[in-house]
């Protein structure tokens, strides 16, 4: 689950960084908050850093088992 939310993260960094560097989306169109973008994508890393603690210790918990 981990790999998938890291490939979310990815995909929406680098949209967030076409849209705002490349393409100057956010120049051209006053109207969208591209600081929500880039919030959006920091939170996104927030949750797929704590979902890959979460699982590495899930593992390291059933790997002490045995």
């Amino acid at each position: 689950m981990a790999i998938l939310m890291f490939f979310g993260f990815c995909a929406s960094a680098s949209v967030t960084i076409f849209f705002m560097k490349d393409m100057n989306f956010c120049t051209e169109y006053r109207r969208l908050d591209c600081s929500q973008f880039t919030l959006s994508v920091t939170l996104a890393f927030f949750t797929w850093l704590l979902q890959a603690a979460s699982s590495f210790s899930g593992f390291w918990l059933l790997v002490s088992f045995f």
